[in-house]
């Protein structure tokens, strides 16, 4: 294991006091893609500006003290840099000695060894959080190369994952929530070679528009039976909540697990007879969205 240097310890001590002093929070944004781009395209204070208040990166005004004398860091705006610029007398000597430490603003950020500017990663994320992400498009418009996309796919992919692991169930007693699962990958008319499936589980609350969305596989298990599905449900919908689904025998138990549960017979019909109110319609809209979005020509199945 390699050993951990003394600066490197100093830098981490900063990075921690970086995510925790005036880090906002994002409550009610509402930008579309089009006003994003028109904002900050070419502009890197207003890009900086929008980072700082989301809590994205620390600003310049925090006060983080030296982690090797204590002493308040400044801030160097142009380079982005806290420095120390205190000094200190060697006892042999007798000279005076800077501490000359110092830590990125970007340290440990979602920017930390970020090569371009902070103008085109607001921009490349709002191009991700689209429907419609095409690498072409950012390689010619923000002067990216085809590696650094990529990449910075792959850790805007990363922090959605994250961030969907760690969000707080579907609660509230009475809460109405439509499960239901998919095949998102299957052969027309039972023809051409055999593809390997991929089936999705998930659930939305008509009222607010939350959802899941699991793929079943090693994680959760591959099977569509109530070993599987049930400790998904307890996962992401607390108990109290009335779940709508189709008659698949591995929702049987939900009632008996502190749920509401009502099933409709889909070969008979979609809609509960005489209450056209309830029924599953909008987990099957989701599944439609999630098709469309995702299924393109040459994408492998292992990265839908």
């Amino acid at each position: 294991m390699r050993k951990i240097s003394s600066r490197e310890q100093s830098v981490g001590q900063v990075v921690s006091l970086l995510q925790t002093t005036d880090m906002a929070t994002c409550s009610s944004c509402e930008s579309n893609y089009f006003k994003i781009i028109a904002t900050f395209y070419g502009d890197n204070s207003r890009a900086l500006d929008y980072l700082i208040s989301h809590g994205v990166i620390s600003s310049g005004s925090s006060r983080i003290p030296c982690p090797k004398c204590g002493t308040f860091l400044s801030f160097r705006e142009q380079d982005h840099l806290f420095i120390c610029r205190s000094t200190f007398t060697i006892p042999k000597t007798k000279k005076r000695r800077n501490c000359g430490f110092s830590a990125s603003q970007f340290k440990g950020s979602f920017l930390s060894n970020c090569h371009f500017a902070p103008w085109k990663l607001v921009l490349l994320v709002n191009h991700y959080l689209s429907r419609h992400w095409d690498y072409k498009t950012i390689q010619d418009c923000l002067g990216l190369s085809p590696n650094t996309v990529c990449d910075w796919r792959s850790f805007c992919s990363e922090v959605t994952e994250q961030w969907f692991s760690n969000q707080d169930p579907i609660r509230g007693v009475g809460v109405e929530v439509e499960v239901d699962e998919t095949l998102i990958v299957r052969r027309k008319y039972e023809r051409g070679r055999v593809l390997n499936q991929v089936w999705l589980f998930g659930g939305i609350e008509p009222a607010s528009k939350r959802h899941f969305v699991v793929p079943l596989n090693s994680e959760y298990g591959s099977r569509r039976d109530a070993e599987t599905l049930i400790p998904i449900i307890q996962k992401f919908v607390r108990p109290g909540s009335i779940i709508y689904s189709d008659s698949w025998p591995a929702y049987r138990k939900l009632s008996e697990l502190g749920y509401g549960h009502h099933a409709f017979n889909h070969k008979k019909h979609f809609v509960k007879p005489g209450e056209p109110e309830v029924n599953t319609q909008r987990v099957e809209r989701l599944w439609r969205d999630i098709k469309e979005w995702v299924k393109r020509p040459g994408i492998c199945s292992r990265y839908l």
